[in-house]
C-alpha cells in the first residue's frame, strides 16, 4: 500500500521530531508535513519519564507534547522499517509506503540490552512511558519497602535510584565504573556524585552483573565478585544504542556532516539520539540528551529549508543545550557535552569542557 506524497516526511515524534515539525511550521514551511510515531500515546515528553511517570506523579496523557495537528502536520501511527533512496520513500512494517521528497530521520534511540538469554519477569528497561508503567504496575505502584536494583549509573540510573529511595526503597545500585560519568561530567562532579550514591544507596562500583535469575521470591542478582541478592524489581538503565539497524548507514548510528545532512543519502537529514556528529579531531560522537535532540531537530529542519526553499543558511550544527538530573534532593544541571579529549573542570557544580 502506497500513500500520497509528503514533502517532507519526519521519522520519530520525539523531541527531534516534534521540533524538527514544528519548526518547519513556524519558519513558513506550508508544504505537507508527517510525522511517523510508533508509540501507542500521544507524543510525549521524554524527560518525564523518570522524573514524573515513574514517581506516579504524572500519566503520559500530562506529560503529552503540544500536539502537531494544530499545526497542520499528520501523524502517522508505525514503525518504520526500510528506506528507498531512489524512490524516495519508507515503508513501515506493515507495508504501507510512504514517499517523500524530504527525509528527517529523528528516530532516537534504544536502551542497550542487558541479558542475552531471554526477557526475565521483573526486569526492565527505563526509556519509554510505557516502561515506566509496567514498573509501577508490578509492585503495585508502591515502591516503599521493596528492594529496588538499577543496573547503570548514568544519568538515567541516577534519577531512577533516586527516585526509588525517595519513594522508601532500599536500592542496589550496579555500576560498571568505579566512578560513573567521570568521563562526561569530570573527576570532582563525578566523585562527589559517587558519594552521593554511596550515602543513599548500597552502591556496587567497578561491577558487572553475571546473572539474573527469577525465583519463587522475586530476581536474584549474581554480580562477578560472587556477591548475590533478591530484588523485588530489576530496573535497566546501561545506556543506549541508536535505533537505526533499518537505516542504510548502519546500526551505529546515522552519519552527518556538520549541518546535519545525512552523508550519502540525498534529501536525507537526521536529529536527535542517533545522530553520529563529526568532532573536531577526527572521529564521531552521539548526544543522548533530550534539550540537545530538540535543538538539533530545529537545525536540521533549517538546514532542510535552506536546501529546498532557499531560506537562511543555519550553519553548522554546535552542542550547546543544558540538561538537568534530580539526585537524592539536589539538582545537577551541565550544558553541552564533553568530546573525546576533552578536559572538564567544574564551575558551580556543573563540570565545563575547556
Amino acid at each position: 500500500m502506497t500513500s500520497h506524497d509528503s514533502d517532507v516526511l519526519i521519522i520519530g515524534a520525539g523531541a527531534a521530531g516534534h521540533s524538527a515539525a514544528t519548526t518547519l511550521r513556524r519558519d513558513g514551511f506550508d508544504g505537507t508535513v508527517r510525522v511517523v510515531h510508533d508509540e501507542p500515546v500521544a507524543p510525549y515528553n521524554r524527560t518525564l519519564v523518570d522524573k514524573g511517570i515513574l514517581p506516579g506523579l504524572l500519566t503520559p496523557v500530562q506529560a503529552a507534547l503540544p500536539s502537531l495537528a494544530s499545526l497542520g502536520v499528520e501523524i502517522v501511527s508505525g514503525k518504520a522499517s526500510a528506506i528507498d533512496p531512489a524512490e524516495r520513500l519508507v515503508r513501515l512494517a506493515d507495508a504501507t509506503e510512504l514517499p517523500f521528497r524530504s527525509l528527517l530521520l529523528a528516530v532516537g534511540s534504544t536502551p542497550r540490552p542487558v541479558l542475552r538469554n531471554g526477557e526475565v519477569e521483573g526486569v526492565f528497561p527505563l526509556h519509554r512511558a510505557v516502561d515506566a508503567q509496567q514498573i509501577r504496575s508490578h509492585v503495585g505502584s508502591d515502591f516503599a519497602g521493596r528492594v529496588v536494583t538499577v543496573l547503570g549509573a548514568g544519568l538515567v540510573g541516577t534519577e531512577a535510584a533516586s527516585v526509588f529511595t525517595a519513594s522508601g526503597a532500599r536500592v542496589h545500585l550496579v555500576a560498571r565504573s568505579e566512578v560513573p560519568l567521570v568521563s562526561a561530567l569530570g573527576t570532582p562532579v563525578a566523585t562527589r556524585l559517587r558519594d552521593l550514591h554511596r550515602e543513599h544507596t548500597i552502591f556496587h562500583g567497578g561491577r558487572t552483573v553475571t546473572a539474573l535469575r527469577r525465583t519463587a521470591r522475586g530476581i536474584e542478582v549474581h554480580l562477578d565478585d560472587a556477591q548475590v541478592w533478591e530484588s523485588d524489581l530489576v530496573v535497566t538503565a546501561q545506556g543506549t544504542t541508536p535505533a537505526t539497524a533499518w537505516v542504510p548507514s548502519g546500526s551505529a548510528g546515522v552519519t552527518v556532516d556538520a549541518s546535519l545532512r545525512v552523508e550519502g543519502l540525498p534529501h536525507v537529514y537526521a536529529a536527535g539520539g542517533a545522530v553520529l556528529h563529526p568532532s573536531p579531531g577526527g572521529g564521531r560522537n552521539r548526544i543522548d540528551h533530550w534539550d540537545d535532540a530538540v535543538a538539533q531537530g530545529a537545525h536540521a529542519a533549517r538546514a532542510l529549508l535552506h536546501d529546498v526553499t532557499h531560506g537562511n543558511d543555519p550553519g553548522h550544527y554546535r552542542p550547546i543545550s543544558g540538561y538537568s538530573v534530580n539526585i537524592y534532593g539536589s539538582s545537577l544541571n551541565g550544558v553541552g557535552t564533553a568530546r573525546p579529549g576533552t578536559r572538564l573542570i567544574p564551575i558551580g557544580g556543573v563540570g565545563v569542557g575547556v
